[in-house]
C-alpha cells in the first residue's frame, strides 16, 4: 500500500503526471504481453504436436533455419546487397590501375551477379504475386478467368486460335 501511495505521490508531483501514469500502464500490458507470447500463454498457446518425427534433432535444425529465413528474409536480401556492394567497392579501391580494376569488377560481377539478379527476382515477383491477388471494392477476392472456359480441350483452344503464316513474298526459284 505504501509503493501505491508513494508512485500516486510521485505522479501529483510530475508535471504531467496522468500522461506518465498511461505511459507506465501501457508499458507494463506490452510486458505482459510480451511475456504471455514468450511462454506460450493465452491465446498464444501452441496446440500439442503428437508426432514421433518432430522431436528429433534434424527436424529442429531445419525449422530452426526454415524459420529464420521466413522470419528475415527481406533482412537477409539486404545483407546479400549489402555484401555485393561491398565487395564491389572493395575491389575498385584495392588496386591502382584501371585495367586491373576493371578485372576485379568483372569478377566479382561475374561470381555475384546470380545471386543479385535472384534477389531482384525475388522482390519483383512477390510484388508482382500482391498485385495479382489484390482485394476488389467490395472485399472478395479478385477472381482470374479461366482461358479455357466454354472449350472442350486445348487441342480445340489451339485450332480455333492457330492461323496460317502470313505469305513472306519470297521467290525461292531465282
Amino acid at each position: 500500500m505504501l509503493v501505491i501511495e508513494e508512485f500516486l505521490t510521485m505522479l501529483s508531483k510530475q508535471s504531467k503526471g496522468i500522461l506518465m501514469f498511461i505511459l507506465c500502464v501501457f508499458a507494463l500490458m506490452s510486458f505482459i504481453n510480451w511475456l504471455a507470447k514468450l511462454f506460450s500463454w493465452g491465446r498464444y498457446k501452441q496446440p500439442e504436436v503428437k508426432s514421433k518425427g518432430y522431436g528429433n534433432l534434424i527436424y529442429m535444425v531445419t525449422q530452426f533455419f526454415a524459420n529464420l529465413i521466413n522470419d528475415f528474409k527481406h533482412f537477409l536480401a539486404l545483407v546479400i546487397v549489402l555484401i555485393f556492394a561491398g565487395l564491389i567497392i572493395f575491389s575498385m579501391a584495392a588496386t591502382d590501375l584501371f585495367y586491373q580494376k576493371m578485372e576485379a569488377l568483372k569478377l566479382v560481377i561475374a561470381s555475384l551477379g546470380g545471386i543479385m539478379g535472384t534477389v531482384i527476382g525475388y522482390y519483383f515477383g512477390e510484388s508482382a504475386a500482391r498485385t495479382n491477388s489484390a482485394i476488389t471494392g467490395n472485399g472478395e477476392a479478385a477472381q482470374q478467368s479461366d482461358p479455357l472456359e466454354g472449350k472442350e480441350s486445348i487441342q480445340e483452344d489451339v485450332y480455333t486460335t492457330m492461323q496460317p503464316a502470313p505469305d513472306p513474298g519470297i521467290d525461292l526459284k531465282e
